[in-house]
């Protein structure tokens, strides 16, 4: 249902560098709509990705071709890259251990036993996550000795599955058969089921409430009553449903409303337990039901795919495509929906493909960077390390696009993408980065995959960046620092820099030449602040005279990544950077073992 749909179902049921791109894809020269300006900063980072940010859940619908005895299907799913797959599974007979392990969905394949579903799962190189009952039809007891028993199953293995969902929309009666709980009583089974696990091993991490929607009744009665137990939040958030919203609405504000959905919940979720908690959406998919497929078997579902993961990505959240097989809605195709074969990807696994590469290019990089354009009609996603960016057209006209890039001064670009009448991600050319700004033309209604490989530019020294500010905005000057050895008085930086509030980024690599124990050592006056491959290792974020802060990091011999930054807040301006080990003397870090890149 659409965002609007979803809040009103819910209230109603609970009351500086410049690069060149000059990249023409085949047919793409064709009339353009308005110009788009996508900036893209490869130094700003927005949060860490990992591949269990990518999830997939496992249905049990796909009329005897599943991950556990199709191999079509199953190298299909592994080409996805996920990190995480979730199945519902619970005992055939409830409170009777010793009847089979079975797959809980509705209606899904029973023939299947718990133990291949769960191999299956982890031979596609995927954490299991295993949706355990909640069912007012039985007791919570039962629920509770079902969840232990089913835990020490997979643990007798050798291999226990150590994360869970407790309950499956237990918010509203959304799967036949199985009555509705109120919140207060949801929690109190999690409480019950909780505390049985972590008895039995501390290392379960178990989450909910599972909600149909981003209820937020729902899941504040669930926080409140289950506070320290929660280890994460699980809610599912389709596109559409209920009320039928046009196609612009849906590739547009209903997208961007998960960035503000995700904020608010996290936001809730912060006020009522005191600290922040993962969120995931444990299913999306541009419908819930769509038994037309007029979307999800069409092109729009790899457009809304794109962006509505990235979105999810943007927002801080982890993101479970649902499901692997299930008719239009599915990764792949069930029983030729739409025309595409068995087993063939549908739509939407294209959408996700053009992060994760479908071992075809390059999957998204491990760090989300900020990535903006100026048209609601182009969504932009980037990554660093490596360096990605995912734009997606979802305007019925090419769009000339230009480009902006900071961190980056000179590399190669392969360019991927899914178009109307060529889902599966293709190569669209190459081009070139060299320092400054670029045209790019992006085919109508298309997903577009840019793979950069940064050429070998590396110089001793360290990239600096200097801010007419205490706290690093409004740069000024991008230069090489060959090492961090300041002592400015009262004077400025550089003349585009303002005296006695100026910030400073450095970042590059520091080179190791053994593996031994290193103390870093800033000389600073006024704030500092020292990660070393992303560890903090100094944080001294305030107005002091000058004074040296140190700590201590373990490196291999090689390259690591290092970042300084510091402000001046009046006064003296002093910015040092400085080195010891048991083979080294402190001194300043000098040039030679310090690069650019």
């Amino acid at each position: 249902m659409t965002a609007l749909a979803r809040r009103a179902l819910s209230a109603a049921l609970a009351g500086g560098l410049a690069a060149t791109v000059a990249i023409w894809p085949t047919g793409a020269q064709a009339q353009a709509a308005a110009p788009a300006a996508v900036s893209v900063d490869f130094t700003k980072p927005i949060r860490t990705l990992s591949a269990t940010d990518y999830g997939i859940g496992i249905t049990g619908y796909g009329e005897q071709s599943y991950i556990t005895n199709d191999p079509e299907h199953r190298e299909a799913v592994r080409a996805l890259k996920a990190g995480r797959m979730r199945i519902e599974l619970h005992y055939q007979t409830p409170g009777d251990h010793s009847s089979p392990i079975i797959c809980g969905g509705w209606e899904c394949d029973r023939t299947i036993t718990g133990d291949a579903w769960i191999a299956a799962i982890r031979d596609l190189g995927a954490e299991p996550v295993v949706i355990l009952q909640v069912d007012g039809r039985q007791s919570a007891e039962t629920n509770r000795d079902d969840a232990v028993a089913l835990y020490e199953h997979f643990a007798a293995s050798g291999t226990p599955v150590r994360r869970f969902i407790l309950g499956n929309e237990l918010n509203c009666t959304c799967t036949p058969q199985k009555p509705e709980m109120p919140a207060a009583e949801y929690s109190r089974r999690f409480n019950m089921i909780t505390d049985a696990l972590d008895a039995k091993d501390s290392a379960v991490r178990v989450g909910g409430p599972a909600t149909a929607w981003n209820d937020h009744p729902y899941i504040r009665t669930f926080l409140e009553g289950s506070g320290a137990r929660v280890d994460f939040l699980d809610y599912h958030d389709y596109g559409n449903g209920f009320e039928e919203d046009t196609d612009e609405n849906l590739l547009g504000p209903v997208i961007r409303a998960y960035e503000t959905e995700l904020k608010e919940v996290s936001a809730l979720a912060e006020s009522v337990l005191g600290r922040k908690i993962d969120i995931q959406i444990g299913e999306f998919n541009s419908d819930f039901n769509d038994p037309t497929g007029d979307r999800t078997l069409k092109h729009f579902n790899t457009l809304w795919g794109a962006a509505a993961l990235g979105q999810i990505l943007h927002a801080g959240a982890a993101a479970y495509q649902y499901g692997d097989k299930n008719g239009q809605l599915g990764l792949t195709s069930t029983k030729g929906e739409g025309g595409v074969p068995r087993n063939e990807p549908l739509p939407i696994y294209h959408g996700i493909g053009m992060f994760t590469g479908e071992n075809l290019f390059r999957s998204f990089g491990k760090t989300m960077v900020e990535a903006t354009a100026d048209n609601d009609r182009l969504h932009v996603f980037a990554s660093d390390g490596g360096k990605n960016v995912v734009l997606v057209n979802v305007a019925d006209e090419p769009l000339d696009t230009t480009l902006t890039f900071t961190g980056l001064t000179a590399g190669t670009v392969a360019v991927w993408q899914s178009t109307a009448d060529a889902w599966k991600p293709h190569a669209a050319g190459t081009a070139s980065v060299a320092g400054g700004k670029g045209t790019l033309t992006l085919p109508a209604a298309s997903v577009t995959t840019l793979v950069i490989e940064p050429q070998a530019t590396t110089q001793q020294g360290l990239t600096a960046t200097y801010f007419d500010n205490a706290d690093l905005t409004d740069p000024k000057v991008t230069r090489v620092d060959p090492r961090v050895d300041f002592d400015w008085g009262s004077a400025a930086p550089d003349p585009a820099v303002g005296p006695d509030s100026f910030s400073v980024r450095w970042t590059g690599k520091v080179i190791a030449d053994r593996a031994e124990t290193y103390t870093f050592i800033t000389t600073s006056d006024d704030g500092v602040r020292l990660w070393v491959d992303g560890k903090v290792v100094v944080d001294n974020w305030t107005d002091h005279s000058k004074r040296d802060d140190s700590g201590q990091v373990a490196l291999t011999a090689g390259a690591h990544d290092i970042k300084m930054e510091y402000y001046d807040g009046g006064y003296d301006a002093i910015a040092q950077l400085h080195w010891s080990s048991p083979t080294i003397t402190r001194q300043t870090i000098p040039a030679e073992k310090l690069r650019t890149v």
